[in-house]
């Protein structure tokens, strides 16, 4: 099918502006009358031609859809299915659940072209009414805020309105929990003095940052401890059911060194290890994994947690979660000096914003070190 298209611009009165359209043919009806699209809010010639181009391909291939006809359901479905291939498997099952529980049957009948700031404003207080955390709101109002910014970028809407709405959902940010170098190397000796399984769990999590379920699903073939340096290649489910390749992130699968320490902790345990596999005989499933229990199968989350709070409470140490060892790792890190973009990386964050974000609240402290020591430098005599 052949289309012809024009852009032209039309002035704004109220904001006393220019601003651009397009006008899309695309041939006659049964009635011979002309089938035209048009789309209006252009903010320049060039944005217009773009935007018209694009719809011409579209109708070329058969594929075009006019905005005014298409669902935000359709286009949220289509949106996430080109997405969820980026996402981690927890990410693409609760992305998922939001849009099917939540957004599809509120908002998903609506002409995209038609959404606006009163329909999201109503669909957030519904959440509300509902009764659901202030922070489940938020995941699932930053779902629809994401996809209509893609419709904002594909110039099928004009502005993404569900910015623009009064109520957005703010989830208070709970204070992080860290412990310090005493108190960390406290908690280890209590460990150890208990002798229970689990001890390696702990001991990773603060030496390298790692995620509990890189822990749980790290291998031994990811673990060179020759050079001292472990890969993230694998993780264990939430539910401690599924071992899968890959990590949280593209930017999570990373490698980080570890300490002399570490290392040989690990050699020592890797001896022990392969003690229990003998002990256990033909009723060892090999896993090759770093943490297991004594016949090779997966540690679950939840036994993993049971340790975890015996012995926070036989070490008498303010309460912190396990993923609170994570934020202890890099806070430990930045309070001696490590650049935040090497603290990034072996967190395996998507950009180094993220880590100056979560850790903003060290940065006035690690100012005034800073400058204390520039001074004794240069200063004293």
């Amino acid at each position: 099918m052949t289309v012809a298209g024009y852009v032209g611009k039309y002035f704004v009165k109220k904001e006393n502006k220019e601003l651009y359209f397009y006008t899309l043919t695309l041939g006659k009806d049964a009635n011979g009358k002309r089938i035209q699209i048009k789309k209006r809010g252009f903010k320049s010639e060039r944005e217009a031609k773009k935007a018209l181009r694009e719809a011409q391909v579209q109708a070329d291939k058969g594929s075009y859809c006019e905005p005014s006809k298409l669902t935000y359901g359709e286009f949220l479905m289509e949106w996430f299915r080109g997405k969820s291939s980026n996402y981690g498997t927890q990410t693409a099952k609760s992305t998922e659940s939001y849009i099917r529980l939540h957004i599809k049957p509120q908002l998903g009948q609506y002409p995209l072209a038609k959404l606006n700031i009163i329909t999201i404003e109503r669909f957030v207080n519904g959440l509300r009414d509902k009764g659901l955390a202030e922070g489940t709101i938020k995941r699932i109002f930053n779902v629809v805020t994401a996809s209509l910014n893609s419709a904002e970028r594909k110039d099928i809407i004009p502005r993404n309105v569900a910015s623009r709405i009064d109520n957005k959902p703010k989830a208070k940010r709970k204070d992080m929990q860290i412990w310090n170098a005493d108190e960390v190397r406290h908690f280890l000796h209590t460990v150890r003095k208990e002798e229970v399984r689990y001890y390696e769990a702990f001991h990773l999590a603060l030496a390298t940052g790692m995620r509990q379920g890189e822990i749980l699903g790290l291998r031994w073939r990811d673990v060179d401890l020759e050079r001292g340096v472990i890969s993230v290649r694998q993780t264990l489910s939430h539910d401690g059911k599924e071992l899968r390749a890959g990590a949280k992130t593209t930017t999570s699968i990373r490698t980080i060194s570890l300490d002399a320490d570490t290392t040989q902790m690990l050699e020592k345990w890797k001896r022990r290890q392969q003690l229990e596999k003998y002990d256990a005989g033909g009723m060892y499933i090999n896993h090759d994994l770093v943490i297991c229990t004594t016949v090779g199968t997966p540690t679950t989350p939840r036994n993993l947690s049971r340790t975890w709070y015996s012995m926070l409470k036989k070490s008498e140490l303010h309460p912190i979660t396990f993923h609170d060892l994570r934020h202890t790792h890099a806070s430990l890190l930045l309070k001696n000096n490590v650049h935040p973009k090497i603290v990034s990386e072996r967190l395996g964050h998507a950009s180094i914003q993220i880590t100056l974000d979560l850790y903003s609240h060290l940065f006035p402290n690690m100012q005034e070190e800073a400058a204390h020591a520039l001074g004794e430098q240069l200063f004293r005599t």
